[in-house]
């Protein structure tokens, strides 16, 4: 499954313009919630755009967004235009909020509700639900996991080497191929459920993945060390 994507690349309608200042405010008077970032909302390139659009997802409020790296002259534009040194800038109803560590803080604190309110008014915006936690399971969990939803496979985060000397029928290695695939085409609803030789470099992922916004990921505690242990003395230990 896509993810629901609420956002959408601005076209610059004033680029028959040489001034940026020019460019800069037809881009934020295309939205009522505008943001300029790097990279793109489905592919952003640095980690501070990424949390603004998570953020913005969070509230599921509609935004369009400029890719200032795609244009120089507008990226320093941007700065100047503001005043405001780094991006990504955020604009609700045409005025600046700020950057990355702001918009956290008036998410958390509830004022950007308050902001996107007023930007949409005939919209009612929830809180985000609060960052979801890993969950270890046992592989005997693992296991009544599998069983009971056939569509799922264990995501093995071990070298090659490792998964030639032992490994789980169901299950697949997370490459970095999977690994974007899944960042970037699955449902941050999906499961999750990873595993590595002890549970640790797993957890790791794991972490990682609810940090990018995914809300059931499982970590299988002790590894396929144990699952040899309880689930399956076939599969050699090492």
């Amino acid at each position: 499954m896509k993810f629901k994507v609420v956002s959408a690349d601005a076209t610059d309608s004033s680029q028959s313009s040489d001034d940026p200042k020019v460019r800069i405010k037809g881009l934020i008077e295309s939205s009522p919630v505008f943001l300029f970032m790097k990279g793109t909302p489905e592919a952003p390139q640095c980690g501070f755009s990424y949390r603004v659009c998570e953020v913005l997802r969070g509230w599921k409020v509609p935004f369009r967004s400029f890719n200032v790296l795609a244009d120089p002259d507008l990226r320093q534009g941007v700065k100047e235009f503001t005043n405001w040194p780094t991006i990504p800038q955020l604009y609700v109803n045409r005025e600046f909020v700020g950057g990355c560590d702001i918009i956290e803080e008036l998410s958390q604190s509830g004022e950007l509700r308050e902001l996107l309110q007023e930007a949409y008014p005939e919209k009612n915006f929830e809180p985000p639900p609060p960052p979801a936690q890993v969950q270890a399971v046992s592989p005997t969990q693992a296991k009544q996991m599998l069983e009971e939803n056939s569509e799922l496979t264990v995501l093995d985060i071990r070298e090659p080497d490792e998964r030639e000397y032992a490994k789980l029928e169901r299950s697949q290695v997370l490459d970095h191929k999977l690994a974007e695939e899944i960042l970037n085409q699955w449902d941050p609803n999906s499961t999750l459920l990873l595993m590595c030789h002890r549970g640790i470099r797993s957890m790791e992922a794991a972490q990682f993945f609810i940090s990018r916004g995914f809300q059931r990921v499982f970590n299988i505690d002790g590894g396929i060390d144990r699952w040899s242990d309880e689930v399956d003395s076939s599969i050699p230990r090492y």
